[in-house]
Order: C-alpha cells, then sequence, then structure tokens
C-alpha cells in the first residue's frame, strides 16, 4: 500500500508539472498579466529585440504597424528584450526605441521551450492557436511580411 500511495503521487506530480505550462502567467511592462491559457485560439507573436541591434531597430516601426492594424483580429504581439534588462531599464529601452507593442518582462521560453536557442537577432516565433511554435523567423520583419505568413499558415 505504501508504494502504491508513492507512485500515485509521483503520478499526480508529473501531470501538474505538465499542466503548469498553460497555467503560467507572464506579466507586461505595464504591469498586465497574461494568462498563457487565455491565448489559446489567438496566434501569437514573439518577437525578441535589443537596442543595441540594428536590424532591431529597424523592425519596430514595422512591428508597431502590424501591431496597430490588427489590435481587432485574433493575433497577439509581444517584445521581449533578449538582455533581460531590469524593468526600470527596459521601460527606458522601450520608450526610447518606440515600441508600441506590449513587451513581456519575463522571458517567455519557459512557456513555450522551442523559443529557446536565439543565437541573431531579431528573431520571432510564431505560435498556432493550439500554443505550438510554428515559426522561427531570423531577421527583420515588415508588416507585409508577417501579415502574408500569417495568411499562409492560416491556410495550413
Amino acid at each position: 500500500m505504501r508504494y502504491f500511495k508513492i507512485i500515485l503521487f509521483l503520478l499526480s506530480s508529473l501531470m501538474v508539472i505538465n499542466c503548469t505550462p498553460q497555467g503560467s502567467v507572464l506579466h507586461d511592462t505595464k504591469g498586465n498579466p497574461i494568462q498563457v491559457s487565455a491565448l489559446k485560439g489567438k496566434w501569437v507573436i514573439v518577437n525578441y529585440w535589443a537596442d543595441w541591434c540594428d536590424n532591431c531597430i529597424e523592425e519596430i516601426p514595422e512591428l508597431n504597424r502590424f501591431y496597430q492594424h490588427n489590435q481587432d483580429k485574433n493575433i497577439v504581439i509581444y517584445g521581449v528584450n533578449y538582455d533581460r534588462m531590469p524593468a526600470a531599464d527596459l521601460q527606458l529601452a522601450i520608450d526610447k526605441t518606440h515600441i508600441a507593442f506590449p513587451t513581456l518582462l519575463e522571458d517567455p521560453s519557459q512557456t513555450w521551450p522551442a523559443l529557446d536557442g536565439i543565437d541573431a537577432l531579431p528573431v520571432t516565433f510564431i505560435i498556432d492557436p493550439k500554443g505550438k511554435v510554428v515559426k522561427k523567423i531570423v531577421g527583420g520583419n515588415t508588416e507585409k511580411s508577417l501579415r502574408d505568413l500569417l495568411h499562409q499558415l492560416q491556410q495550413v
């Protein structure tokens, strides 16, 4: 009976560990909580950037336009600072680079492990409505390139 209880405990622990990402909460720089489970059913774009990266800075106006033109659609975009700056420094960098879309305080690679392994910037990940990372884009994007890519992915 004792071994049965131990095995039951271990199995239930594994279930909790496997469920954790969906119960995860991320936070943006404005203090808003983002329930990962609430993102199900939406296309999620995660863009890693740095304020020392020229290509990142060039891409930001395009991402801002994409964000402004898609706020009412089933698409969300989040920026992530590659350097994992403290909140105050991060806000200064956001202001300096004129980022209009939400920026996360935490690195979401704990929630989506496929976001790990970044070796160049900027890098953008597309997560489908089921929560699966379906595309990694290394290099800059334009509003049109993101729109076209999402249209293509939605057809699959």
